[in-house]
């Protein structure tokens, strides 16, 4: 019998059996550590970024040219060179187009396809079939949907850190137009002659309110309506916005905003802008608030005389 070295009694093992047991837990210790090294070396690499990226949505072709090169982007739709053009011009040169076929993404074999969320389910199931992620972007509606789309899209690219720098651009735009404000009362309608005009809960009405203006549609009757240029009239908006689309043929709407008297009323109060940054969701949007502003305080003094 050996005592216990506290002097408790009892027996304890000869000090050449408790050595290993000292060993096996250094030696235990010793391939945990192994083990977590090696876990961390091994961490996994960062995704791969889509290599062949295909829009079949305007807005979703804008937001693709604007964060991606080139030679990433499998096709943009046939919709897109011309708002393209007018608002980065050169930067979908070379790029193929397409007009949402199913051929088309069989034969451009994409790994990426970013759409509205009207695609049909047959486009689905191709691009499962074609073993393309699909991801589909709802419509913007006001500036907080633009970061989420932009946000949602520079992700699904594999892009985020330049989605980010888009959206800060956008916000610093926003804070500059929030610290001043134009002239009070001045009273818009966004009516190109088609007779629709945008209402509240419309990405039009977030710009004219970012810009500090008043949206006469969003206040009769609130939701997008038909505003014939009798009631346009009726209505007296101190300025028109009218769009600025590639399209210089003729049409029924041009002529119906040419309408003499609206010609003569609104002589110096007619504003234009682009249609794709009132019609996508787009961080650049924000330019088009900062555009507005200024023609905004640039409109004669007073109101439309009759």
């Amino acid at each position: 019998m050996l005592s216990d070295p506290a002097g408790r009694g009892g027996t304890c093992a000869p000090p050449d059996q408790r050595r290993p047991r000292r060993h096996g837990s250094l030696l235990l210790g010793a391939g945990v550590l192994m083990l977590n090294v090696g876990a961390h070396s091994a961490a996994a690499p960062p995704p791969r970024k889509p290599q062949r990226i295909m829009s079949m949505m305007q807005c979703t072709d804008l937001l693709v040219l604007a964060l991606v090169p080139r030679e990433r982007i499998a096709s943009i739709t046939y919709l897109a060179h011309p708002a393209a053009e007018m608002l980065m011009p050169g930067r979908d040169r070379g790029v193929a187009i397409n007009h949402g076929s199913a051929e088309e993404i069989v034969r451009q074999k994409p790994d990426l396809i970013l759409a509205g969320t009207f695609s049909t389910p047959a486009a689905r199931r191709l691009a499962a079939r074609a073993g393309a992620s699909l991801i589909e972007i709802e419509p913007a509606n006001s500036f907080a949907d633009i970061r989420a789309a932009t946000r949602r899209v520079g992700q699904a690219v594999g892009e985020p850190a330049r989605a980010e720098a888009m959206i800060r651009r956008m916000d610093a735009t926003l804070r500059a137009l929030a610290a001043t404000r134009p002239p009070r009362g001045r009273r818009i309608a966004a009516w190109n002659g088609s007779g629709s005009v945008p209402g509240r809960d419309t990405l039009t009405d977030a710009i004219i309110r970012a810009a500090g203006g008043i949206n006469v549609a969003a206040t009769a009757g609130g939701r997008p309506g038909s505003f014939d240029v009798e009631r346009l009239l009726a209505a007296r908006p101190d300025a028109i916005l009218q769009g600025r689309s590639a399209w210089r043929g003729a049409s029924l709407d041009a002529s119906r905003a040419a309408h003499p008297l609206v010609r003569r009323l609104y002589r110096g109060r007619r504003i234009t802008f682009s249609d794709p940054l009132y019609g996508c969701g787009l961080p650049q949007t924000a330019g088009a608030a900062l555009d507005l502003r200024r023609a905004l305080l640039a409109l004669p003094a007073g109101g439309v005389r009759w």
